[in-house]
């Protein structure tokens, strides 16, 4: 098992910036004013999963996510999009990021590896259904998006895991 001390403080940092760009990849796919919501909704996954679950790894990732100080760690993480205005580019980067990171977990340990990938995932589907999207007042709207389904679409293909139906 995988634990905090087997990884780099700088490698920390990246594990733990990962949530962040699973979660933006899917709220930069269509941008709405539900946005707020769907960030909101993703907090919520990952504090369901610091009570949750039993991956001690996931848990302290989860942990450290939410903690204020290790937010502004990991804005150093982020620079990488800044100045970048073409979504598609800044898409793939978020996508090549999160397998990045994921790989960095899974040559520690690939059973966390594999927690991992599919925790990022979920907390990607998490902030899809965080608000309705199009519609008129509500009627007619959707809970994920066309633009916000294959965004998931590619990050799942990409980590190569799916959501469970």
């Amino acid at each position: 098992m995988t634990e905090k001390t087997d990884f780099t403080p700088e490698e920390w940092n990246t594990v733990i910036a990962a949530p962040y760009y699973a979660a933006m990849l899917i709220v930069v796919s269509d941008m709405n004013v539900g946005y707020f919501k769907e960030i909101a909704a993703m907090a919520q996954a990952v504090s369901v999963t610091v009570a949750g679950t039993e991956n001690e790894l996931l848990k302290q990732i989860a942990v450290d996510f939410s903690q204020k100080e290790n937010q502004e760690k990991i804005k150093p993480e982020l620079e990488g999009l800044k100045g970048e205005q073409d979504p598609a580019v800044i898409q793939q980067k978020m996508v090549d990021y999160v397998v990045a990171t994921t790989g960095l977990v899974s040559a520690k340990d690939p059973e966390d590896g594999d927690a991992y990938r599919k925790w990022l995932l979920y907390l990607a589907d998490a902030t899809a259904k965080g608000s309705k999207e199009g519609g008129f007042l509500g009627i007619g709207a959707v809970r994920v998006s066309d633009q916000e389904q294959a965004a998931l679409d590619e990050l799942a293909a990409a980590l190569g895991v799916s959501l469970p139906e």
